[in-house]
């Protein structure tokens, strides 16, 4: 194949590929799609207010008409962020089988280093040489 062609052929690759992984174009496109759903209902609410604001006209002078309106906006408000705080509340955290797991781990894990240090204690010729030999094979593998 000709060097300009692959040049230009990595070229129009590294420009149209999308650079993002899938979860960060999924995380996108859902705040796209939040954002807009919020601006939705602000005009939905807007309108909702007008409606109420010019039928409330028919019955009462003008300003009673904002009043009510205004207050029932604000009932409204009142009447969700009540429902979000019951339903955001934290509630009690029951231990899941991971954390206990976890702790299960981490109590052998001591027993097994409680035993390990009494075997260093008692032999600390042989654990010098365990150490080393250890040292140099992970020097030579892991480098």
């Amino acid at each position: 194949m000709n060097p300009l062609l692959q040049i230009l052929q990595q070229t129009l690759a590294d420009n149209f590929a999308p650079k993002k992984s899938g979860i960060l174009q999924r995380g996108a496109i859902g705040a796209f799609v939040v954002a807009l759903v919020v601006a939705l209902s602000f005009i939905a609410l807007f309108f909702l207010a007008l409606s109420f604001y010019s039928w409330m006209l028919m019955y009462v002078v003008p300003p009673m008409a904002a009043l009510a309106t205004a207050g029932s906006i604000l009932l409204i408000c009142l009447i969700v962020v009540t429902a979000l705080y019951f339903i955001l509340r934290s509630k009690p955290n029951t231990p899941s089988q991971a954390d206990e797991t976890a702790r299960m781990i981490s109590t052998v894990a001591a027993i097994a280093g409680d035993e390990l240090g009494k075997t260093a204690e008692t032999n600390p010729k042989t654990t010098l040489l365990l150490a080393g030999v250890a040292g140099l094979i992970a020097g030579k593998y892991l480098n």
